[in-house]
Protein backbone atom coordinates (compact mmCIF):
# COMPACT_ATOMS: atom_id res chain seq x y z
CA UNK A 1 0.00 0.00 0.00
CA UNK A 2 2.85 2.35 0.79
CA UNK A 3 4.30 1.83 -2.72
CA UNK A 4 0.94 2.80 -4.23
CA UNK A 5 0.78 5.98 -2.12
CA UNK A 6 4.36 6.88 -3.07
CA UNK A 7 3.47 6.35 -6.73
CA UNK A 8 0.41 8.60 -6.40
CA UNK A 9 2.53 11.22 -4.70
CA UNK A 10 5.08 11.07 -7.53
CA UNK A 11 2.34 11.37 -10.16
CA UNK A 12 0.79 14.31 -8.32
CA UNK A 13 4.14 16.11 -8.09
CA UNK A 14 4.82 15.48 -11.78
CA UNK A 15 1.37 16.80 -12.69
CA UNK A 16 1.85 19.91 -10.55
CA UNK A 17 5.15 20.61 -12.32
CA UNK A 18 3.55 20.34 -15.78
CA UNK A 19 0.27 22.10 -14.93
CA UNK A 20 1.62 25.70 -15.10
CA UNK A 21 3.08 24.97 -18.54
CA UNK A 22 -0.31 23.64 -19.63
CA UNK A 23 -2.06 26.77 -18.32
CA UNK A 24 0.46 29.01 -20.13
CA UNK A 25 -0.13 27.08 -23.36
CA UNK A 26 -3.90 27.55 -22.98
CA UNK A 27 -3.37 31.29 -22.49
CA UNK A 28 -1.14 31.65 -25.55
CA UNK A 29 -3.50 29.62 -27.74
CA UNK A 30 -6.46 31.71 -26.52
CA UNK A 31 -4.60 34.95 -27.25
CA UNK A 32 -3.72 33.67 -30.72
CA UNK A 33 -7.35 32.76 -31.48
CA UNK A 34 -8.66 36.18 -30.42
CA UNK A 35 -5.94 37.96 -32.40
CA UNK A 36 -6.53 35.79 -35.49
CA UNK A 37 -10.26 36.58 -35.35
CA UNK A 38 -9.58 40.31 -34.99
CA UNK A 39 -6.92 40.28 -37.69
CA UNK A 40 -9.15 38.49 -40.20
CA UNK A 41 -11.96 40.91 -39.42
CA UNK A 42 -9.66 43.92 -39.83
CA UNK A 43 -8.38 42.85 -43.24
CA UNK A 44 -11.96 41.97 -44.26
CA UNK A 45 -11.32 38.27 -44.79
CA UNK A 46 -14.01 37.49 -42.23
CA UNK A 47 -17.36 39.07 -41.43
CA UNK A 48 -18.02 39.98 -37.81
CA UNK A 49 -21.50 38.47 -37.95
CA UNK A 50 -20.39 34.98 -38.93
CA UNK A 51 -20.40 31.97 -36.66
CA UNK A 52 -16.71 31.31 -37.33
CA UNK A 53 -15.71 34.78 -36.08
CA UNK A 54 -17.81 34.48 -32.95
CA UNK A 55 -16.64 30.91 -32.30
CA UNK A 56 -12.99 32.01 -32.51
CA UNK A 57 -13.77 34.76 -30.00
CA UNK A 58 -15.57 32.42 -27.59
CA UNK A 59 -12.86 29.75 -27.73
CA UNK A 60 -10.03 32.23 -27.34
CA UNK A 61 -11.68 34.20 -24.56
CA UNK A 62 -12.58 31.05 -22.59
CA UNK A 63 -8.93 29.99 -22.75
CA UNK A 64 -7.85 33.45 -21.60
CA UNK A 65 -10.33 33.30 -18.70
CA UNK A 66 -8.83 29.98 -17.57
CA UNK A 67 -5.29 31.35 -17.83
CA UNK A 68 -6.10 34.65 -16.13
CA UNK A 69 -7.99 32.99 -13.29
CA UNK A 70 -5.12 30.61 -12.61
CA UNK A 71 -2.67 33.52 -12.55
CA UNK A 72 -4.97 35.63 -10.35
CA UNK A 73 -5.43 38.38 -12.95
CA UNK A 74 -9.07 39.02 -12.07
CA UNK A 75 -9.60 42.19 -14.15
CA UNK A 76 -8.55 40.18 -17.19
CA UNK A 77 -10.95 37.42 -16.13
CA UNK A 78 -13.78 39.97 -16.07
CA UNK A 79 -12.98 41.45 -19.47
CA UNK A 80 -12.63 38.06 -21.12
CA UNK A 81 -15.78 36.73 -19.44
CA UNK A 82 -17.66 39.72 -20.89
CA UNK A 83 -16.05 38.94 -24.27
CA UNK A 84 -17.35 35.36 -24.04
CA UNK A 85 -20.81 36.63 -23.07
CA UNK A 86 -21.05 39.04 -25.98
CA UNK A 87 -19.93 36.43 -28.51
CA UNK A 88 -22.22 33.78 -27.00
CA UNK A 89 -25.20 36.14 -27.15
CA UNK A 90 -24.44 36.84 -30.81
CA UNK A 91 -24.21 33.12 -31.60
CA UNK A 92 -27.46 32.45 -29.70
CA UNK A 93 -29.20 35.37 -31.46
CA UNK A 94 -28.26 34.02 -34.87
CA UNK A 95 -29.31 30.51 -33.88
CA UNK A 96 -32.64 31.79 -32.54
CA UNK A 97 -33.42 33.73 -35.72
CA UNK A 98 -32.58 30.64 -37.74
CA UNK A 99 -30.48 29.98 -40.78
CA UNK A 100 -32.84 31.84 -43.12
CA UNK A 101 -32.32 35.18 -41.36
CA UNK A 102 -28.57 34.64 -41.20
CA UNK A 103 -28.50 33.70 -44.90
CA UNK A 104 -30.56 36.76 -45.78
CA UNK A 105 -28.26 39.09 -43.81
CA UNK A 106 -25.07 37.59 -45.25
CA UNK A 107 -26.35 37.59 -48.85
CA UNK A 108 -27.55 41.19 -48.54
CA UNK A 109 -24.08 42.16 -47.33
CA UNK A 110 -22.53 40.22 -50.18
CA UNK A 111 -24.91 41.90 -52.63
CA UNK A 112 -23.84 45.31 -51.34
CA UNK A 113 -20.19 44.31 -51.65
CA UNK A 114 -20.67 43.03 -55.21
CA UNK A 115 -22.56 46.20 -56.15
CA UNK A 116 -19.78 48.39 -54.74
CA UNK A 117 -17.19 46.33 -56.62
CA UNK A 118 -19.11 46.78 -59.87
CA UNK A 119 -19.35 50.53 -59.29
CA UNK A 120 -15.62 50.68 -58.62
CA UNK A 121 -14.87 48.73 -61.79
CA UNK A 122 -17.15 51.01 -63.82
CA UNK A 123 -15.42 54.07 -62.41
CA UNK A 124 -12.05 52.66 -63.36
CA UNK A 125 -13.12 51.67 -66.89
CA UNK A 126 -15.31 54.67 -67.61
CA UNK A 127 -12.61 57.32 -68.25
CA UNK A 128 -10.65 54.94 -70.45
CA UNK A 129 -13.82 54.07 -72.36
CA UNK A 130 -14.63 57.75 -72.94
CA UNK A 131 -11.08 58.35 -74.13
CA UNK A 132 -11.33 55.40 -76.54
CA UNK A 133 -14.65 56.71 -77.91
CA UNK A 134 -13.11 60.12 -78.60
CA UNK A 135 -10.23 58.50 -80.46
CA UNK A 136 -12.63 56.35 -82.50
CA UNK A 137 -14.81 59.31 -83.40
CA UNK A 138 -11.75 61.32 -84.53
CA UNK A 139 -10.40 58.50 -86.67
CA UNK A 140 -13.76 57.81 -88.33
CA UNK A 141 -14.48 61.50 -89.04
CA UNK A 142 -11.01 62.25 -90.40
Amino acid sequence: MEIFINHLDTCYNHFMNIFPIFIDAIGWIGAALVLIAYGLLSIKWMDGNTFSYQALNVAGAVMLVINSYYLGAYPSVGVNAAWVGIAAITIFRDWWKGPAATYKRVTSQLSKRVALQKIAIQRIKLPAFKHANKQLSRSSSG
